[in-house]
């Protein structure tokens, strides 16, 4: 038992982590586009559910609709996160800066935490809760040197992303006896039909065409289905902690790309919370036996 649960944390941590490395250009990719964010919104909609579905019909097959159904209310939920979620992030972006924005979806662990407490009676582990303090002065640290002064309709949407991420791994974690893909496919739609209704245009400039196919065709549906998968066997508050690891890779990414230099406190804060998340890993892993409990239907992921 307690090395099957070994097992299953472990195969948490890695999709998950993988998903986030995965989602890491996002912002950047963002930032390189041109298009109004309606435009964004509109083709990455269209992109993640396109993908998604994909994914899903290669998966169940004739079965597809049976799949979707079993999702139940909770399925339904999680539609509408993902689908605020990803609107959210999106005019956040594009109406603040990166490090603004970044630093406040960070509180999202914070927020699983407390959700998961209040809403679901879930304890709050000791060793995460320290964590997640101690990544979210990391993640303010790495981006000291640099904060804008962003407009106040995108730190609110940043701050609505991080309590829709919140609630988005809280309520997967209640869901883990399912899987939830099948619901997640149809997120798109949401952010789609926004674009469709507020876009100045809808057709991209052709120097668009290449990042906008890389961000809706890869990295959001591909990232967010490895991490819809992650959180069925992690705790909420684990899961959003790795998320943090995009606060650090997207910087890296700007300075690869763009030449923009990350700076001393960046490092600094980046080694920290890259160790901590080490740490605190190596702990769940040695303790799943003991606190996590393997999930109904495990099975497939």
């Amino acid at each position: 038992m307690s090395s099957e649960a070994s097992r299953l944390y472990l195969k948490g941590l890695v999709l998950t982590a993988l998903g986030v490395v995965i989602l890491s250009p996002d912002a950047l990719l963002i930032r390189l586009i041109d298009a109004s964010p309606w435009t964004i919104l509109f083709w990455r909609g269209l992109g993640f559910t396109l993908v998604q579905s994909l994914i899903v019909v290669a998966r169940y097959g004739g079965g597809t609709i049976a799949a979707l159904r079993r999702t139940g209310r909770l399925g339904f939920v999680l539609l509408l996160l993902m689908g605020a979620g990803n609107s959210l992030f999106v005019l956040a972006i594009t109406h603040t800066g990166v490090a603004n924005a970044l630093v406040i979806i960070a509180a999202a662990p914070l927020f699983a935490a407390l959700m998961g407490r209040v809403l679901f009676k879930e304890p709050i582990r000791r060793r995460t809760l320290v964590a997640g303090v101690i990544a979210v002065g990391c993640v303010a640290l790495a981006v000291a040197g640099g904060l804008q002064t962003g407009g106040w309709s995108g730190n609110l949407a940043a701050l609505g992303a991080a309590l829709v991420l919140a609630g988005f791994f809280n309520v997967l974690r209640r869901a883990r006896d399912r899987d939830m893909l099948p619901a997640l496919a149809l997120a798109g739609f949401g952010p789609a039909a926004l674009g469709l209704l507020l876009a100045p245009a809808l057709v991209p400039a052709a120097h668009d065409l290449l990042p906008l196919a890389i961000l809706c065709l890869v990295v959001a549906p591909v990232s967010f289905a490895l991490i819809s998968i992650g959180p069925r066997y992690l705790p909420a508050p684990e899961a959003s902690l790795l998320m943090l690891l995009e606060t650090i890779l997207g910087p890296f990414l700007v300075w690869l790309v763009v030449g923009e230099e990350p700076g001393p406190f960046a490092l600094i804060g980046g080694g920290i919370l890259v160790a901590t998340l080490a740490v605190h890993a190596l702990l769940g892993f040695r303790e799943a036996g003991r606190l996590a409990p393997a999930p109904v239907g495990a099975g497939s992921p």
